[in-house]
């Protein structure tokens, strides 16, 4: 049997931190402490349980600093920003082998120098787990994001994602899971262009295509592993010089420590290799843009009481390119409260 208390552990870290947003062509690379700990969580809740309904309600207000906004190599500039979020998730027994789980989580990010970074970002989410053979769960998902960017009205969009996936479960304290997703990403106030730059009729709408293979380990009774290696394309209508069209890899590996029965650790380091199809570096020499990004970071959270954690949050980005103006780095730190019911 896996440690319950660990498992409770990491349950908590799924509701305490909001999901993953997409604002930039990838969400964590500009944000990358929203959706810590999200896919670390592998169990339901059995808090407020009446019959074959339960639910939990969890939220967190951090105070950040992000040393290059803008992630731009030129003019690094220095923030502090204010993080609010909320989420609520359910789950219910349809059959005896079926789950239905719902959610709906809201996060709020507030920038204190700079305004065009603001955001407001609501996501509803629609699940069904269906227990296929002992050890073999096949889930269905769908979620719906609608993002706000209050001084930002070009850069709103909502999508709609599907994903399916099989988790397997090897031993007891080993299991493996493969996923697929399928997304449409629509930005209403984002006009098109062609071949020649020309602004045309019609939104931008961007397809992506992704592909992830997920490796969990209950270590011991304190520490649990995770790794996720991950495929996707992504393609957009807006036709000039193809700009949003691209391949990427991305591996990352994430790890959670308990030190005491109170205080815990997480962290986390990735890379992903991404080809732009037809984006040609300013200098016509070096070919189509070519980006290497490395990722880290870590999170220390103490249980405070029951249900309230406090927590200090720091990563590391740099991003290496053949593109000069696509160079950069940036260390974002936040902490703050976390709590869940």
């Amino acid at each position: 049997m896996r440690p319950r208390y660990l498992t409770t552990v990491l349950f908590i870290l799924c509701l305490l931190l909001t999901r993953p947003l997409f604002a930039v062509e990838d969400g964590d690379i500009l944000y990358p402490t929203i959706g810590k700990g999200e896919d670390i969580a592998l169990e339901e809740s059995e808090k407020y349980e009446f019959e074959n309904f339960d639910y939990a309600l969890s939220g967190s207000t951090l105070l950040g600093y992000d040393t290059n906004v803008h992630l731009e190599h030129y003019d690094p500039a220095s923030s502090i920003f204010m993080q609010n979020a909320f989420g609520a998730n359910s789950t219910s027994q349809l059959f005896e082998l079926c789950t239905l789980r719902l959610s709906y989580d809201i996060t709020s990010i507030k920038y204190f120098r700079f305004s065009e970074p603001d955001l407001l970002d609501n996501i509803l989410g629609a699940g069904i787990d269906t227990k296929v053979t002992d050890g073999l769960l096949f889930s269905l998902d769908y979620t719906f994001d609608f993002v706000d960017f209050p001084h930002d009205k070009a850069s709103e969009y909502t999508m709609g994602e599907i994903s399916a996936g099989v988790k397997h479960d090897i031993t007891d304290s080993l299991y493996h899971q493969l996923i697929y997703k399928f997304s449409n990403k629509h930005y209403p106030k984002w006009k098109t262009r062609n071949d020649g730059g020309i602004v045309r009729m019609g939104d931008r709408k961007d397809v992506r295509n992704t592909f992830m293979h997920r490796l969990g380990w209950y270590i011991s009774d304190k520490t649990f592993l995770q790794a996720e290696n991950s495929l996707y394309f992504n393609n957009s209508n807006d036709m000039f010089l193809d700009f949003y069209d691209y391949t990427a890899i991305k591996t990352k590996g994430s790890i959670l420590h308990l030190i005491t029965d109170k205080f815990y650790a997480l962290a986390n380091a990735g890379y992903q290799y991404q080809v732009y199809r037809n984006r040609v570096v300013s200098d016509h020499v070096d070919g189509d843009e070519r980006d290497k990004l490395l990722m880290c970071g870590a999170s220390l959270f103490y249980d405070v009481k029951p249900g309230v954690s406090a927590g200090l949050n720091l990563d590391y980005s740099k991003n290496f390119s053949n593109e000069g103006e696509e160079k950069y780095q940036d260390l974002m730190i936040s902490s703050g409260l976390y709590w869940n019911y």
